[in-house]
């Protein structure tokens, strides 16, 4: 009833009604009945502004506006997309979790992909796979191996703001016709014309186009549609239906791009609310998609980007860092990230169990490594695999350790008495093994004396 009013004061009506789900009256004008999931029918309805056909009711899903103020997260779905081969955007990836597509990603360099942060800031890396050149996001024999994840220093969960971040794979993508990177959009130019926004999202339920359901393990309520598809739309200086987040007492934060139109103006519109689907405009990425109110509701009002034109110094600049590193720098980490991997696996398939046996905490001391060097360098915060180990227990260590290599970095003190100066890296009297370590990942106790006299790192 609550919800029933509010939309009757925001569409101008001025009547009440008594409005139950599958039933109730229809004293109230016929689109607020359409509102309210009434069994309603919409015949002579006459108004100035309809909201919405009859004929299209069935098109839409029945439900509210979040609460006021609340930053909504987009449901996944597609509206009257159309079905593209990703050779029409080969900059489009899929991010997979546990080998289930998981978010939408864009390439932008031969081993760099650029996506949100929301879905992916307490996402264990050890679970994320990129897959690349494939209109299919239940296909792929490739599965790139995320080494880094870098989240925006400013990136804030509850606002979404700096809702930006940047996966590092290992090994470096070979460009063919189904697999490219694309350039950003310069920072002055202003942003007009036709836009494509694609990615893959919820199955339209409508019964028009074909749908292929898959079902994930994260999203179980959202039936995944694997074919690739994208929707165009007209960017214009001003939007005045990005007002309609200014009556809800949401604000749209600096960094953010709203684009599109609302539902009062095309019933019927085509729209995308995939997380991390790029919104491309004259071949080049002007945002990707961060967080709105709903797609193919009945009262959608634009969507909104975060902006890669407000982050093209952030992305510039680190871009620049991870081309100053090879493979042979990753390949420590990448080995680790694989043998953990192998790890975790067999622990959880070994039909009888090994002894259980105290890893001692001596060896759970962050060892600082070359590529740390210039992991510090980055702007944001850089995850990896020893983020996620021990129970997390390494990641504080490695922050406070970050955060005195950049102090270090920026007064310009050398490595060796950085390393003096990090109050954190505190050894004990029996020295701890390094990360990358067989001996460290296998949790095999050895003396310190045999451990040093070894090879093996």
């Amino acid at each position: 009833m609550r919800l029933c009013q509010e939309l009757f004061e925001l569409y101008g009506s001025k009547k009440r009604m008594d409005c139950r789900p599958g039933g109730g009256s229809c004293e109230a004008e016929p689109q607020a009945s359409v509102l309210c999931g009434a069994k309603c029918f919409c015949e002579d309805a006459k108004w100035a502004n309809p909201l919405i056909d009859c004929s299209n009711e069935s098109l839409f899903e029945v439900t509210g506006y979040p609460l006021t103020g609340d930053i909504p997260l987009l449901n996944r779905k597609i509206f009257r997309g159309t079905r593209v081969n990703i050779r029409e955007h080969p900059y489009i990836v899929s991010i997979r979790r546990n080998s289930g597509h998981y978010l939408t990603g864009t390439l932008i360099t031969k081993n760099l992909v650029l996506t949100v942060a929301h879905p992916i800031i307490h996402v264990p890396i050890q679970e994320l796979r990129v897959v690349a050149g494939e209109s299919y996001c239940d296909r792929g024999t490739s599965l790139l191996t995320v080494l880094i994840i870098l989240i925006n220093e400013n990136f804030d969960p509850f606002t979404l703001v700096a809702d930006i971040a940047m996966l590092r794979f290992y090994e470096d993508i070979v460009f063919r016709s189904s697999v490219k990177s694309i350039s950003l959009v310069m920072p002055q130019m202003t942003l007009s014309g036709t836009a494509f926004v694609t990615g893959w999202g919820r199955c339209d339920l409508t019964g028009n186009e074909l749908c292929l359901p898959r079902a994930s393990q994260y999203y179980p309520d959202e039936i995944i549609d694997p074919m690739l598809r994208s929707i165009s739309l007209t960017i214009t200086p001003e939007n005045y239906y990005c007002e309609g987040y200014k009556r809800h007492e949401t604000n749209i934060g600096v960094g953010m791009k709203c684009v599109g139109v609302a539902r009062e103006e095309i019933s019927v519109c085509p729209c995308l609310g995939v997380p991390g689907a790029p919104l491309v405009v004259n071949a080049k990425l002007a945002g990707i998609l961060s967080w709105g109110f709903g797609c193919g509701y009945l009262h959608d009002l634009p969507l909104i980007y975060t902006s890669t034109q407000h982050y093209t110094s952030w992305i510039a600049q680190n871009v620049l860092i991870f081309r100053r590193l090879n493979k042979d720098d990753f390949k420590p980490l990448f080995q680790a990230t694989k043998s953990y991997v192998v790890l975790d696996w067999l622990s959880r398939t070994r039909v009888s169990m090994p002894i259980p046996h105290d890893h001692a905490n001596i060896f759970k001391e962050f060892q600082l490594v070359k590529l740390d060097e210039e992991l510090a360098k980055l702007q944001g915060i850089p995850y990896d695999i020893r983020d996620f180990m021990y129970d997390a227990e390494l990641h504080d260590k490695k922050l406070s350790l970050f955060k005195d290599m950049k102090k270090a970095i920026m007064e310009n003190i050398t490595r060796v008495e950085a390393i003096k100066n990090i109050s954190k890296l505190v050894l004990t009297r029996i020295k701890p093994r390094p990360f990358f370590s067989n001996k460290s990942l296998l949790d095999i106790t050895v003396a310190y004396e045999d451990y040093e006299n070894s090879d093996d790192d």
